[in-house]
């Protein structure tokens, strides 16, 4: 695992989030807490503090909206 992401985890994980990394279909993703999932990309954000969980949080949510209207 990379050490971005590992950092990610590592600090969520201190904040007293549920981290859950997962291979499906050749991707890997990471579940937050059994409700959102972030890609790759977006956990090394979260380290480099790019984004914070509740920006990745906002985007899971608008994600999954248009996912439902389409």
């Amino acid at each position: 695992m990379g050490q971005k992401v590992y950092v990610a985890i590592e600090a969520l994980k201190a904040q007293g989030h549920n981290v859950r990394p997962y291979n499906r279909e050749g991707t890997f993703w990471f579940e937050i807490d059994g409700r959102m999932v972030a890609t790759w990309q977006e956990m090394e954000q979260l380290a480099d503090r790019v984004s914070s969980l509740s920006g990745l949080e906002d985007l899971f949510v608008r994600q999954r909206k248009e996912e439902q209207s389409n």
